[in-house]
């Protein structure tokens, strides 16, 4: 089959390997949709702790059951499913498994990073991860739960959405997902910020309320239309140093900052913020099985066509990665397989 593999630092390469293997309890998976995120950019860079080349990344994907190996286990799914994929592996032992809270795992793992994924014509997955989609969606729409499913949880992590103002700072596929989310729960001014024209051309497409955050300051604009008082909430979607000095300059006394992104190293913050204005400070990771399911529930709801800019074939997986590393006109780049 083929596959489009992690070698090195910077170095992909389409070749020809042998099928996975569907082991005790899995499914083999006929891969048509797998999505680039920013986790296989890190990857892609050498900068991930836990990537080992090689490997076959890819863990946004839908495609379509071919076999299913259930020794061992139950199933209500069959050959010819479309289907997605919870891609996390936790160890089921630790405090946040026996608990209720298993995506916070102290041993986290995922298809794609810590195994073989879905960069490829087939991935085997654990027959207990797969998620079951409806015929009239396409594979894209598939592959796209999974980002949704981290709009979805981080809202699930804000509480009730009573909020009169909104801020996504960041205006990526999680940012730009985020802000649909917001919309989907009813919150209507929602104001984005980004450093890049075209993902706020994008949002303003959206209805969004668009600064350019090179072109002024974002606070005192904000203060503006709120009487200087600030957003209700403010969804940290940027990971980038002047986003955690920032946030909380942007958020009204006894607001809620969400921190989205995963920052790759220590950056300042106004923690004095924090305390002055008592900011209540929630962090996320990625999501839950309920989220999931939440996202497949709304995934018609969201426009799949401007958050897809790009398709590739996996023969030109390599086009994908440039792609994501010249973000001027991209938001989310799918890998096709056929």
């Amino acid at each position: 089959m083929k596959a489009l593999r992690y070698l090195n630092p910077n170095v992909l390469e389409t070749d020809e390997i042998d099928p996975p293997v569907c082991d005790a309890g899995e499914a083999l998976v006929r891969v048509y949709s797998a999505g680039i995120c920013g986790t296989d950019m890190a990857i892609y860079s050498g900068k991930h702790p836990r990537a080992t080349p090689p490997l076959t990344m890819g863990h946004e994907f839908a495609g379509e059951i071919v076999k299913i190996n259930t020794e061992g286990s139950k199933t209500e799914l069959a050959v010819g499913d479309r289907v997605t994929a919870y891609p996390l592996l936790v160890c089921g032992n630790c405090w946040a498994c026996r608990n209720g809270c298993e995506h916070v795992c102290r041993d986290l793992k995922l298809i794609g990073i810590d195994r073989d994924g879905a960069f490829a014509e087939y991935v085997n997955v654990p027959l207990n991860l797969l998620v079951k989609i409806p015929e009239d969606l396409t594979f894209d729409q598939g592959a796209l739960i999974e980002p949704l499913a981290v709009g979805v949880h981080a809202l699930e992590m804000a509480g009730e959405p009573n909020w009169q103002t909104a801020v996504v700072v960041g205006m990526g596929p999680i940012g730009f997902l985020v802000a649909l989310c917001l919309r989907y729960a009813g919150i209507e001014n929602i104001v984005v910020s980004d450093i890049n024209a075209h993902r706020l051309k994008r949002a303003e497409k959206q209805g969004f309320t668009a600064f350019n955050s090179t072109e002024g300051n974002l606070s005192e604009s904000l203060g503006a239309t709120t009487k200087g008082e600030g957003a209700d909430i403010v969804f940290e979607c940027a990971g980038s140093a002047p986003a955690a000095l920032q946030m909380f300059e942007l958020v009204r006394p006894r607001g809620t900052v969400i921190m989205v992104s995963v920052h790759k190293q220590p950056h300042p913050v106004d923690l004095r913020a924090v305390s002055f204005k008592e900011i209540a400070m929630i962090g996320t990771r990625v999501y839950t099985r309920d989220s999931y399911q939440k996202a497949l529930a709304m995934i018609r709801d969201i426009p799949s066509s401007d958050v897809v800019s790009h398709r590739v074939a996996i023969d030109n997986g390599q086009t994908g990665f440039d792609l994501m590393n010249q973000p001027d006109d991209v938001c989310k780049v799918i890998i096709n397989m056929e």
